[in-house]
């Protein structure tokens, strides 16, 4: 997915370039999505195809933080829920970790998942021009639960990245209007809860992701 970067190694993307984007990175790395409905097989992917490994663990004890890249060799902070305390866990170049508790929800294991994979395949420049004060500590991005509307820092902007091209890779624009408007959907008037819910079945994704989706692309108006 090539793009140009900002002077502090932000790539610059448009809204309006999000599906485009997407689909280049499917071309790449699962073709197939973008010719049927699918639920995406982003464990496949990352690991088989961008040769990450992926590693459930407790990564806060409020359970705030959903996923972490890891870009560089080192040790990360994680927490041990059966002693009740943080712990230095060292991790290689690569490791891609999920809170566990994600688990728990439909699709937002697969969403983090997703969002973790753009961050390395659009961010590693920039987390690797980071310098940590502690060298053994390994660069990471670690990601929140809260999704960003309005993004004004740098930091900010790659999550809103993460976040957009996840959906859309999740979700991909052709496939996802095909299936929409095969459940019954009509632009711009549809609101049946069972038609999200068929949506989000068909794509592995949570409920909340897959009204987003339709809003954003004109199927639904909340």
């Amino acid at each position: 997915m090539p793009v140009n970067l900002s002077s502090d190694l932000v790539p610059i993307i448009y809204k309006k370039d999000i599906d485009s984007i997407a689909a280049g990175f499917l071309t790449k790395y699962f073709p197939e999505a973008l010719e049927k409905p699918m639920p995406l097989p982003v464990e496949d992917i990352a690991e088989l195809s961008m040769g990450l490994e992926i590693d459930y663990v407790s990564l806060g004890e409020d359970k705030d933080i959903l996923g972490m890249m890891i870009f560089s060799d080192g040790e990360v902070q994680v927490y041990d829920r059966e002693k009740g305390r943080y712990i230095r866990r060292h991790y290689r170049k690569g490791s891609l970790l999920v809170e566990s508790s994600t688990l728990e929800f439909r699709g937002r294991d697969r969403f983090t998942i997703a969002h973790e994979m753009i961050h390395w395949e659009l961010h590693q420049l920039r987390f690797m021009a980071v310098n940590p004060g502690d060298r053994s500590a390994a660069r990471a991005c670690r990601c929140g639960a809260q999704t960003l509307m309005s993004p004004r820092t740098s930091e900010e902007w790659i999550e809103w990245q993460a976040d957009s091209l996840a959906a859309a890779i999740l979700m991909p624009e052709n496939m996802f209007r095909k299936k929409a408007l095969e459940l019954g959907a009509v632009d711009r008037n549809a609101q049946e809860s069972g038609l999200i819910d068929c949506l989000a079945g068909c794509f592995g994704v949570s409920r909340k992701a897959a009204e987003i989706r339709m809003k954003n692309l004109g199927l639904y108006l909340l």
